[in-house]
């Protein structure tokens, strides 16, 4: 398989960048060949309405994180329909591409990207991909892998013509703050492995949010949690995709043998942490039969119990 720089998601994203609300949005801004080059395009049309719908529901309805994604995959549907509460934002972003030359933007981005993808090419996606369909013992319809040049560390899925498809979106490449990239290819897997594990893990999680209401002394405990972890089920999620991102690092360790695993460990630890326990609990689950669905149901709970005894 390819990772695929999507037109959509970054016509989302270049939305966001312009509405200048970063301590929500926190993108990838050290990126400075690329948000020069948006900031040079669109400086005419940063007062859009598209940009100020953004800005507007940024601060009224939390359109941040996967929201934004969402939508911009399911834009025709949204203007298809004037009683969806997006659609005069649907409408602007739709006026925004065609006045603002969105579509010859990304065209004149092309070398960039090619210059991403070209280092990329050497990850063995399929393995990656592969090893965490099998762990969770299901996959979904479609599978799209999407590098975002201006923001990413997401996963999610969605419905498409009937069909159940998984995105994971990464940020590539990480720049310092001197402005030099840093293609940190043990970096760009555990974060793939950690995204996509949101696919598998949040349903499941989500589904049965009455569970963690039973245990309010586990969640007391955690002082550092970042606070967009801001819900119990948040927490949970995290800690199974945290935890899996550690797994899939030690279980294919012959492909990153120069990942530090116990620098990993240390710094999951100073925020989450029971992070060993969830790991003792997937090393649990990959020796047993079930789904990971049925393994979360009957070990939650208990894990919760074990962990707030201690």
């Amino acid at each position: 398989m390819k990772a695929e720089i999507n037109k959509d998601i970054e016509l989302v994203q270049i939305l966001l960048y312009l509405s200048e609300q970063q301590e929500k949005t926190i993108q990838c801004i050290n990126n400075k060949v690329y948000t020069t080059a948006i900031s040079e395009w669109f400086a005419a049309y940063k007062n859009h309405s598209a940009v100020q719908l953004t800005k507007d529901l940024i601060h009224k309805e939390n359109f941040i994180h996967i929201r934004p994604l969402q939508a911009i995959l399911s834009l025709k549907d949204i203007i298809a329909n004037p009683e969806h509460s997006l659609y005069a934002w649907g409408t602007a972003v739709t006026e925004f591409r065609r006045t603002s030359g969105f579509d010859a933007f990304f065209e004149s981005q092309s070398g960039y990207y090619k210059w991403i993808s070209d280092h990329i090419t050497s990850c063995d996606f399929d393995t990656w991909v592969g090893f965490i369909d099998a762990y969770f013992r299901q996959k979904p319809d479609e599978f799209r892998l999407i590098v975002c040049p201006l923001a990413g560390n997401y996963g999610f899925s969605v419905e498409e013509n009937g069909k159940n498809v998984a995105y994971t979106v990464r940020f590539e490449p990480k720049y310092d703050e001197n402005g030099t990239p840093d293609w940190n290819f043990d970096f760009f897997a555990k974060g793939i492995a950690h995204e996509y594990a949101h696919c598998f893990v949040n349903p499941v999680v989500e589904a049965h949010v009455d569970l963690l209401q039973k245990h309010p002394d586990f969640f007391i405990k955690h002082k550092d949690i970042p606070n967009f972890y801001n819900t119990d089920y948040a927490v949970i999620n995290e800690y199974f995709v945290r935890a899996f991102q550690i797994r899939f690092m030690e279980c294919n360790h012959t492909l990153f043998p120069g990942f530090d695993i116990e620098k990993e460990y240390e710094y999951q630890r100073t925020a989450f942490l029971f992070i060993d326990r969830f790991v003792d609990v997937l090393q649990e689950f990959e020796a047993s039969a079930v789904s990971f669905s049925d393994f979360y149901l009957a070990r939650i709970e208990r894990i919760l119990a074990e962990t707030t005894e201690h």
